[in-house]
């Protein structure tokens, strides 16, 4: 392992780029993990970089943001100072910007969680990747839709995704695991296609296929947020050379969803959901402003506004209400202040699974009222 690196103060910058990149490739050791832990939140951190850093013994994962006129600084930090990192591709989301807060490195018992030991299959015997530009044009090009399968979540899928996809509706990588292996049962000599947000998941659910006998397994190089950024060139240029009529028409339809402060970005016009609370046509999540509820939902700004971004329950408004009024009477620099909204909300309402199923929640709710 490399030893730190002095670096020279650097005036804070406020033009972000976001980036999101990964690999597999085995750690073994605990005290490497550590050691890599501890250099990227030092060297990183003196670069003004923030987001999160996922590190396991299978490699490494991550969605960060960093200073613009820092990105050729970062991009060589890697390639100087981590060659056993030597396969990562960063990948520029659509939109530029701050999209975290602060640096979290975390070690993880698996980049991405399924519940399947890796002893069982070969995690680096990984599917052919297809660029986006190769992507749009094998999907576009073929008459009957192909196997194409969407290995997110049921959130995500729900705002955007590629048309003719495959969409299982779980709350969990491990469920959607499950469910392509239960979609792809008896079709190894077929043609499977995945797709999902930056690559990372269809690695390795593209591993588990090839090692269990399936033939031609292609995924989409760097995920929808690549796809994204190929549409988005292609427009660009279209303005750019004069011409009237798209060349190139998305077969991603609406937004990609993304974890972080933005919760999405759009990639093509359409609006495939509805506002959780109303039923008017709406793509944006927003989080419950009532924190210990914290639900994950679609909301309108007529519900945002009409609700104070709760997500509609009445003890949810009330315990915000209570928070806005606390809050006016004491002063804005207060260092208790940051702390008061989770000392209010000492227990969460909800689990994940429901956390991230708001009509579910609201259901439950309508059912219990009417006892």
């Amino acid at each position: 392992m490399r030893d730190h690196i002095q670096r020279t103060p650097h005036p804070p910058s406020k033009d972000y780029v976001t980036l999101s990149y990964y690999q597999f490739r085995p750690i073994p050791q605990k005290e490497d993990l550590l050691k890599i832990q501890y250099f990227f939140l030092t060297d990183l951190r003196a670069m003004d970089v923030v987001g999160r850093i996922y590190v396991s013994a299978e490699g490494i994962n991550a969605q960060i943001s960093c200073p613009k006129d820092r990105v050729k600084d970062f991009k060589a930090y890697y390639a100087t100072h981590w060659p056993i990192f030597d396969k990562i591709r960063f990948n520029p989301a659509m939109s530029e910007g701050k999209a975290f807060k602060k640096l979290h490195v975390r070690i993880k018992g698996q980049l991405v969680a399924d519940g399947i030991d890796n002893s069982t299959f070969d995690i680096y015997n990984e599917p052919t990747y297809l660029t986006p530009e190769e992507w749009h044009n094998e999907l576009s090009s073929q008459s009957t839709p192909p196997i194409l399968i969407d290995m997110r979540n049921h959130y995500e899928s729900s705002i955007g995704h590629f048309e003719n996809a495959i969409r299982p509706d779980v709350t969990t990588f491990k469920e959607n695991v499950d469910a392509m292996l239960d979609i792809c049962k008896g079709k190894e000599d077929k043609e499977i296609y995945m797709y999902c947000t930056g690559g990372i998941r269809c690695t390795r659910s593209g591993a588990l296929l090839k090692s269990n006998g399936f033939k031609s397994i292609k995924m989409l190089r760097g995920g929808v947020t690549a796809y994204g950024r190929y549409i988005q060139d292609q427009r660009q240029q279209q303005v750019a050379e004069g011409r009237d009529e798209e060349e190139v028409k998305s077969i991603y339809k609406g937004k990609n969803f993304t974890f972080d402060k933005r919760l999405g970005e759009p990639i093509t016009e359409e609006v495939l959901a509805t506002c959780h609370i109303c039923g008017t046509a709406c793509d944006t999540y927003s989080n419950c402003s009532n924190m210990a509820c914290n639900l994950l939902m679609i909301s309108c700004p007529a519900c945002q506004q009409r609700h104070q971004g709760t997500c509609g329950s009445g003890s949810c408004v009330e315990m915000v209400q209570e928070l806005s009024e606390k809050q006016k009477k004491i002063d804005k620099n207060h260092p208790g202040l940051r702390g008061m909204k989770a000392r209010l909300g000492i227990h969460p309402f909800h689990e994940h699974r429901l956390r991230v199923r708001p009509l579910k929640v609201m259901e439950n709710r309508r059912n219990k009222a009417r006892l």
